[in-house]
């Protein structure tokens, strides 16, 4: 503003440049003050989050971490920093040992779940089938505590949780009728508090729907994602 070859035009454009930046930095600045009670650290722990960072396994601490994983993807949501967010719950051999009363044996999640000391074969352990029913509801009330920093931050009707398995049954491996859980639904699309019957479709049709919520803000959906029949599965549909 000061240089000697700068008209006095050239003053008046540079002074309009600098107050629309001016201008955008005090919209930021009030943005920051609205979303000061969704965007902030206010409920993560911190320390334990920056205590885990040196950890390789702990066979014991699967659902803590998931825990705070869930608490971190809350967090980068409700500050716009992601968009979307994959957590793997578990591994193709699951090694975690959850302390339920009728695991006392402390067989691993995935002997539990093929019902024997195995990775590769199944079995019948009636013992071993009620440590599953034990467990999620473990695994159940872990991701309700995860689902609550969500809630917390406001982001019911801004994004959506889908939950659910690789298979519907630990000793067969079956992919027929998979449980999917869905929290929140953005601009009211999908269907809360339901529990509803998807009918035998493939999951493509499920896959449509969710999409479609999470992009309803652009007024457009998806019907052709992935094999099979067309369309959206309506009975998750508002």
């Amino acid at each position: 503003m000061t240089h000697p070859r700068l008209s006095s035009a050239d003053h008046v454009r540079l002074q309009q440049h600098l107050d629309s930046i001016r201008d955008v930095e005090n919209t930021f600045g009030g943005m920051a003050n609205e979303a000061a009670d969704q965007c902030a650290t206010a409920g993560l722990n911190v320390s334990q989050i920056e205590a885990l960072k040196d950890l390789k396994f702990d066979r014991y601490r699967t659902d803590e971490i998931i825990q705070l994983q869930l608490s971190l993807v809350a967090l980068a949501f409700a500050c716009n920093y992601r968009r979307s967010a994959s957590v793997q719950w578990g591994d193709a051999y699951d090694r975690t040992v959850y302390r339920v009363p009728s695991n006392d044996r402390e067989w691993t999640m995935t002997q539990v779940g093929h019902r024997l000391l195995s990775d590769n074969t199944s079995g019948n352990d009636p013992l071993a089938a009620q440590a599953h029913i034990e467990i999620d509801a473990v695994r159940m009330s872990t991701l309700a505590a995860g689902l609550d920093h969500f809630e917390a931050r406001g982001l019911g009707d801004q994004c959506l949780v889908v939950w659910t398995n690789q298979f519907a049954d630990g000793p067969r491996h079956t992919t027929l009728s998979v449980p999917h859980i869905v929290w929140g639904s953005p601009r009211g699309h999908l269907k809360q508090g339901a529990y509803v019957d998807a009918g035998g479709t493939n999951n493509n049709r499920m896959l449509n729907a969710l999409i479609s919520a999470a992009i309803s803000d652009t007024g457009k959906t998806v019907e052709d994602f992935g094999d099979g029949e067309g369309g959206q599965l309506e009975v998750v549909l508002a």
